[in-house]
């Protein structure tokens, strides 16, 4: 049995394909899955550098990447997008570099490799022709990247020849669905399903029925909207902490490390504000996912995925108050493992 999984995983895919790539291009996160379920997840921190006034650097652990001719750096939380909502991203040089180097982080130097890339887009966009178009047009190519350390340098050369593009909580669904040599459970696929995923700046909804994915929609509501309220009250009651100052995703870190947070004005308990905007939010998205008018005692399960379902577990178990709610094993990734399951497909 081993060996008929190795066989499958190592022989060379149809239509010259080396390697499938499923990856989550999103303002707060890269996420990256690939062969023999090797993974990436890393604060989207891709910026261009310019080392021009540079003296001195106390940094060893840097990774650095040349595509272009240009030099981009990933790791420095201050080069972090604010986590818009716009669907222009899609076509834009940014999302490309960030995608491409994504793809990077998981390859190694060798022989170029031909490429199947499955990426997701929000659910209120995937129905977008243009949007799905300037994805597609923004990863097909032929690239030669360097990834570049302190104390090395890697020549990884690959083509991606095929790319699709689908609803993100698709993901999440194939990883409900398959194991992890991509076979499907075929009782649960003729279970009607819901699956929640709570981003950054969307929550988007999947329904399985009948075996198709009949719906996929979603809802402007995420976890940016919980720390811009936590900034605002904050900024309200405690204006001396001047934590509006703090990157939105510097922020976030620091309260899932602890809701104790410094600033360069002191160290402020930030727990009451914290757990309160967590049931707020949490209370939101039940909210607007009740009023969606779905048939709920038709559902074997209603699946919360994404950083959010971690992040506000405890009451939206509570307010859901309803024994079919799970989360997803390994939401945070649930998505873009799919993504990689759906390309092999």
């Amino acid at each position: 049995m081993k060996k008929e999984k190795e066989e499958k995983t190592s022989s060379k895919m149809p239509n010259g394909i080396d390697a499938v790539v499923g990856i989550d291009v999103a303002n707060s996160t890269i996420k990256v899955w690939s062969e023999n379920g090797e993974s990436r997840n890393y604060r989207n921190t891709v910026k261009e550098v310019n080392d021009a006034g540079l003296v001195y650097s106390f940094k060893t652990d840097y990774h650095m990447y040349v595509f272009e001719n240009q030099v981009y750096e990933v790791g420095d939380i201050s080069a972090m997008s604010r986590g818009g909502r716009g669907s222009s991203r899609y076509g834009s040089k940014s999302f490309r570099v960030e995608a491409l180097i994504g793809i990077t982080s998981i390859l190694k130097a060798g022989p170029r490799k031909r490429l199947r890339v499955v990426t997701g887009v929000p659910s209120f966009l995937a129905k977008n022709a243009q949007i799905l178009e300037d994805v597609r047009n923004s990863l097909l190519g032929s690239y030669s990247i360097k990834s570049v350390f302190w104390d090395k340098v890697e020549d990884i050369e690959f083509d991606v020849v095929e790319v699709l593009v689908v609803p993100q909580p698709l993901g999440t669904l194939y990883s409900y669905l398959c194991d992890d040599n991509g076979n499907i459970d075929m009782k649960k696929v003729e279970q009607k399903a819901l699956v929640i995923d709570i981003g950054w700046g969307t929550t988007d909804i999947a329904i399985l029925e009948s075996g198709r994915v009949r719906s996929t929609f979603g809802f402007e509501t995420g976890t940016s909207d919980y720390i811009s309220a936590i900034q605002e009250e904050v900024n309200n009651e405690i204006p001396e902490a001047n934590i509006q100052a703090v990157n939105p995703h510097e922020l976030d870190i620091k309260l899932l490390e602890s809701p104790t947070v410094e600033t360069p004005f002191g160290t402020f308990d930030l727990t009451p504000y914290v757990e309160k905007n967590k049931e707020d939010q949490a209370s939101k998205i039940v909210h607007e996912v009740m009023s969606l008018g779905l048939e709920f005692n038709k559902f074997y399960k209603i699946i919360l995925t994404g950083g959010g379902s971690l992040l506000y577990s405890k009451y939206l178990i509570e307010k859901f108050n309803d024994p079919r709610v799970i989360v997803q094993d390994g939401p945070i990734l649930a998505n873009v493992k799919g993504f990689f399951l759906i390309g092999k497909q």
